[in-house]
């Protein structure tokens, strides 16, 4: 296995890191259908289908091995040099019924007065302007910013806190189209939002949340997943 590299430098400028294919489109098929696994499966039980799934690595052993898969772990070994532990991740798909765009907000908004945190973003498909990709701020993790809170029907009651004064430049607005099995790493203080999906086809995400290893707070105990990595 070849190492990957990140610049860690450039990490802490911009508040986020693109690193390319990390899992190789084959992996990617098989995430994606025990994706669709967990979901259909989650159908059958509530009689409805939701864009986000809340805690894959709970109710899969294939997405908890990839908590701790050797090439991520890298990587946030490289940003996260006191420890590593996994809190939490979440499927997000979208497809011709779910079209919607994430509003831009900072994920610390909600996990408020708990250790800082980072997320990986890694697509099961390419991830590009049409289908759905992340779009960041870029250096905007280095500034406060005031959420307000959101119309329900506006976010589908996904996203409860949004940013809506928009004081940064927009050419460090950044739209990341990554091929699948690429991954974006970015801080929880991290402006970002992502974009409509207007291809009609499925676009699947799954998305994983770090912290430093410390004791437990109240916030974490909600996740039966989180492990020490490092």
């Amino acid at each position: 296995m070849n190492a990957i590299l990140v610049d860690v430098s450039a990490y802490e400028r911009d508040g986020f890191a693109i690193v390319p294919n990390i899992l190789s489109p084959p992996e990617c098929d098989q995430f994606k259908q025990e994706a669709c696994r967990l979901i259909r499966e989650r159908e059958c039980s509530t009689g409805k289908v939701y864009p986000v799934y809340l805690g894959a690595a709970a109710a899969s052993e294939r997405f908890y091995q990839l908590t701790d898969d050797p090439r991520i772990v890298a990587i946030l070994r490289a940003i996260m040099p006191t420890g590593i532990m996994f809190l939490s991740d979440k499927l997000v798909f979208k497809s011709e019924q779910a079209k919607f765009a994430t509003p831009w907000h900072i994920d610390a908004a909600y996990w408020p007065n708990t250790r800082p945190k980072l997320s990986v973003w890694l697509p099961l498909d390419d991830a590009t302007a049409s289908n759905g990709t992340l779009t960041v701020v870029r250096g905007s993790h280095q500034h406060e910013w005031k959420h307000n809170r959101s119309d329900t029907h506006e976010t589908l009651g996904a996203f409860q806190n949004i940013i809506r004064d928009r004081q940064w430049n927009p050419r460090d607005e950044v739209i990341c189209n990554i091929s699948r099995g690429s991954a974006i790493f970015f801080s929880d203080k991290l402006v970002h939002s992502s974009c409509s999906n207007t291809t009609g086809a499925d676009r699947f995400t799954i998305i994983s949340t770090y912290h430093a290893p410390a004791a437990d707070e109240v916030f974490d105990k909600d996740y039966p997943a989180r492990h020490v990595i490092l």
